[in-house]
């Protein structure tokens, strides 16, 4: 237990969440969990499945019809994988990633995870009985090349990358998907790709699937979901995509121990995947428009510098010409202002300076939000 640390973002959530039930005003923008509703089509398919007597055990690897949306959904860009060969839906990409963890990387291995980065992913790692070492990319998660070369060692049997990424919103550009893509193949290590935001691109981007990069799937196996791009964060309902001998051992791992993702979830992830698709072009919308007013706000607050990210729903300012760590800063706007956010600390060392700030919330919430930390900060000086 002792590799199981408290979430480090869940954390900040529930020291909140008690102070709202003191009756203290909390802003809340340190949970990534989508404000909008799960669009009706869907919460309707989930109903009709429920009353449709649909409610019992299913396929640890899926429900048919949820296997060949998925494989719709991939060919519809032009990525060809079998449903039933090269998937695993699962509740929740969280258990997606557990899973592949498990089926991917022995004891004592060393898995690179590309930081700043979700602190999960270094516990999953350390859960498994491997060691997380951290990459650093830039503030705007861009690829350090001869940093990664650096760490690629023989002791190597896996790397993390998450494209959009949490915490800064940064996306990986082809080019290095491709670089690191190639570094596996010379180095015969794993690529775990979390593409739980792929969804949620800004300014005409769009972004780079590791399926695109490595069809054969041979090195890569992709992570994504439904919590973000559709608002079902409470649906636990995820998917991994890979080679048949990585997806076989995923299965065996669920046969023993979820037995499967939830059957009506399913149904209603089929309706996601199928039906109407434009609660996505207004999420991004929306999302953007809340995106320029927050970095706005940051970039209007003294000693405080803040990227633009492009995509995903996070900011994540630098604080730290203010000379307090993240855990403290974050304490502190929390109890002073009712301001709750991610130190930056918990998405790896070198990023203690950082807090991250969710633009899930609306634009009323955001400008009352930030208006306390500016006056905040104005008491620091």
């Amino acid at each position: 237990m002792a590799n199981i640390p408290p979430s480090g973002t869940l954390k900040m959530f529930e020291i909140a969440s008690k102070l709202e039930a003191e009756g203290k005003k909390v802003y809340h923008f340190e949970v990534g969990q989508p404000d909008f509703p799960t669009p009706p089509n869907i919460i309707k398919s989930g109903i009709d499945a429920l009353n449709d007597g649909f409610t019992k055990y299913v396929s640890s690897r899926g429900v048919p019809a949820l296997l060949d949306a998925i494989e719709g959904f991939y060919g519809r860009r032009g990525i060809s994988i079998d449903g039933r060969k090269n998937l695993i839906v699962t509740p929740g990409a969280k258990m997606a990633l557990f899973q592949g963890f498990l089926s991917a990387i022995d004891i004592g291995d060393d898995v690179l995870v590309l930081s700043p980065a979700w602190p999960t992913y270094r516990v999953m790692i350390r859960t498994a009985g491997a060691k997380p070492v951290d990459v650093p990319t830039s503030v705007v998660y861009e690829l350090d090349e001869e940093a990664l070369k650096s760490a690629a060692t023989k002791t190597v049997s896996a790397l993390v990358i998450n494209s959009p990424n949490n915490p800064t919103g940064g996306v990986l550009q082809e080019s290095q998907m491709r670089l690191i893509y190639d570094l596996a193949v010379d180095h015969d290590f794993a690529i775990f790709s979390d593409e739980i935001y792929e969804a949620l691109v800004y300014d005409g981007l769009s972004q780079t699937s590791m399926l695109e990069v490595d069809p054969s799937m041979e090195q890569s196996i992709v992570i994504s979901g439904f919590s973000k791009t559709y608002s079902m964060t409470g649906w636990r309902l995820g998917f991994a995509v890979g080679n048949e001998e990585v997806i076989e051992n995923m299965v065996r791992i669920q046969q023993n121990t979820t037995s499967c993702a939830p059957s009506f979830a399913q149904m209603a992830g089929v309706e996601a995947l199928c039906g109407d698709q434009s609660s996505i072009k207004s999420m991004v919308d929306s999302y953007s428009q809340r995106r320029d007013k927050m970095v706005a706000g940051f970039r209007d607050m003294p000693e405080v510098t803040c990227e633009i990210p492009l995509g995903a729903f996070y900011c994540f300012p630098d604080f730290s010409k203010y000379g307090l760590s993240s855990n403290t800063l974050a304490e502190l706007l929390l109890i002073k202002t009712g301001v709750t956010t991610a130190p930056g600390k918990v998405f790896g060392d070198m990023w203690d300076g950082h807090l991250r700030f969710s633009y899930a919330s609306s634009l009323s919430v955001i400008e009352e939000g930030l208006a306390k930390v500016k006056e905040f900060l104005e008491t620091l000086d």
